[in-house]
This record gives structure tokens, sequence and C-alpha cells, in this order.
């Protein structure tokens, strides 16, 4: 009947609406969407195992496994977000307040689309994996793209969108310190052997006031390079 096929299509657009963060993590390669996958079931299944664990309603931002795993990929961020998740100072935090079932329903539609993708199928979220996450992936690609919200969607997000964007921004800027061209003509400008010398002195100063003191040469040698830069 047409009242059916109207209930349908608005059934349609709403699951479609629930679920555009995963729809733009379905946009990366196999390897990059099951990886990053894998790692938001872990932090949804654990907030579903552990309502009440408050070390479960966090993430922090700086963790390698967030900075390399989700972080960079297109879509990620943005299903945490849909999840539940808000931004903290240092970690996206899903508070109290939050809809454990809207948790749930995302959680759904990620595993649906991962028992799609991979071999076998994914544990239900009463069944999952209770493995601290680890961080001993490489670091995947980090193209990015602005995804396409609807309407209401881009207004409720757009704070939590503000934040990515930051996040995404640090990102790429921290990356350039790892390139091997920079690094080997920073090497060539900075006087690093006179820098050591200079911090082993002063940690021998400071082992000779305290013998229990718990710095060392690398803390010394930090300071020395920031007494460089600044002058």
């Amino acid at each position: 009947s047409c009242f059916f096929s109207l209930s349908l299509d608005i059934s349609e657009r709403m699951a479609a609406a629930r679920s555009s963060a995963v729809n733009e993590l379905c946009q990366n390669s196999q390897d990059v969407f099951l990886d990053a996958s894998k790692l938001l079931l872990i932090y949804a299944d654990n907030i579903l195992r552990n309502p009440n664990e408050e070390k479960y309603r966090s993430i922090r931002i700086g963790s390698p496994s967030f900075s390399t795993r989700l972080l960079p990929v297109r879509g990620a961020v943005q299903c945490l977000f849909e999840m539940g998740f808000e931004e903290g100072e240092t970690h996206l935090v899903f508070p109290k307040k939050a809809s454990v079932e809207q948790l749930r329903r995302v959680r759904d539609i990620i595993a649906e689309e991962r028992n799609n993708r991979s071999d076998g199928p994914v544990e239900t979220h009463t069944a999952a994996s209770s493995h601290q996450i680890t961080a001993n992936r490489q670091p995947v690609s980090t193209h990015s793209a602005q995804p396409a919200w609807l309407p209401e969607q881009a207004e409720f997000l757009a704070p939590e969108m503000k934040f990515y964007r930051t996040l995404q921004s640090n990102f790429e800027h921290v990356l350039v310190y790892e390139n091997p061209a920079l690094q080997k003509k920073a090497l060539t400008i900075i006087p690093v052997q006179e820098l050591k010398e200079r911090a082993q002195q002063k940690l021998a100063q400071a082992t000779r006031i305290d013998q229990d003191t718990s710095v060392n040469q690398e803390d010394f040698l930090l300071l020395e390079l920031l007494h460089l830069f600044k002058n």
C-alpha cells in the first residue's frame, strides 16, 4: 500500500541518517576499514559490557591507538560522535546522559558492515573480546574528506566537526617532523655533540647535589635544545 511504502521510505531515510558516519567509514580501503572498525567495536563493546566503568567511557586523544588508527581514517571519529561521544580537553568522553541505545545502534551498523567484508562473523557486544586496546599497528593513510551530512545532522555535529578538524590539522602538522629529509637537514644545523656534552656536564652537577635524582641525560639534552631554539 501507499502507506506502507511511505513508512518504508521514512524508515530507510532515518536509517541512512543514523549511519552517515558509517557510510563515510566504508569509503576507506578494505584493510583500513577492518582495522578502524575493529577498534570502534572494542570501544563500544567495552561500554556496553561495563556501563558503570568510567575508564571505558573516555578515549585519550593522544593515545597511539586513537591517533594512528582512528584520527586519520575517514569517518572514524564521526562514528564516535554519532555513538554519543563528546569532546573534552584531552579525551573524547561518553557522558552519563548519552544514549546507550544510540551507541548500540551505530555499533551494530558497523558490525554488520564488518560482517559483510570479513571472513567470519563479528561477535555481539555481550561476547566481545575483553582484551585491552593495543597500538601495534602502523599508521594508516591520512587522507580525509568532509562527510556529506544531512542539514539537521550538520547543525547537531558542527561543534564536533570543528574539534575533529582541529585534531586532523594538528595530526598532519606533527607528521612533518617525521620527514626523514627534514630530520637530516636539522641534524646538519643543530650542534648535537655540543649539546650532549653540556647535558652530560649538567647531569654530573645534578648528581653531585642529589645522588638519588631521577633526571637523566636526555632530560638535560631537551633543556639544551629548548635553550638553543629560544636564543
